[in-house]
């Protein structure tokens, strides 16, 4: 059954921590999710819309949205041991292959709506996850930019111990 209204309470404001954002770094037949925004303070999935606005004879206006071209930016995004992630973005910036920074699958998790184990989510096959820079002060950063794909599968998620497992809507 589909949720009716957000899990927070009436009037409680969605911490940001509900909205997670996971990348697939393991392979096609056994997914591995990372968590990304760790050291991040802020990031949000920014819409893009492509819009056509027209005002008609009669003076009035009218606005249509043909298509959003989401985007999320992490920044810094601290190189750290244990990212699976950033290591096999470096690999790719090492090896000057971008052509496979199109072949990522990315989960987001909303998890201000739903129960209190499972929440709704989408998994996104075949974005792009683009290294910006490389570098930083005192730490080596390297922020990225995920674009979505919108080829998207709808589903929940159930995480256990940090770890989603992503169900397929029926």
């Amino acid at each position: 059954m589909a949720a009716t209204d957000f899990n927070t309470g009436a009037g409680v404001k969605a911490p940001r921590k509900l909205l997670m954002t996971f990348v697939d770094v393991g392979t096609s037949s056994s997914p591995e999710w990372e968590l990304v925004g760790r050291g991040v303070e802020e990031s949000a999935i920014e819409l893009n819309p492509n819009t056509e606005t027209i005002t008609d004879i009669c003076g009035i206006t009218e606005t249509s949205v043909e298509k959003w071209e989401p985007n999320q930016t992490f920044e810094p995004n601290t190189v750290k041991g244990g990212s699976k992630l950033n290591f096999k973005l470096h690999q790719i910036w090492q090896d000057k292959t971008p052509e496979l920074l199109s072949q990522f699958d990315v989960l987001i998790v909303y998890a201000y709506i739903g129960e209190s184990s499972t929440f709704e989510a989408e998994l996104q096959k075949n974005c792009t996850i683009n290294i910006t820079s490389i570098g930083g002060s005192a730490y080596v950063d390297m922020p990225i930019e995920i674009s979505y794909s919108n080829d998207i599968t709808k589903g929940t998620v159930a995480i256990a111990n940090g770890v989603p497992t992503f169900t397929e809507a029926e």
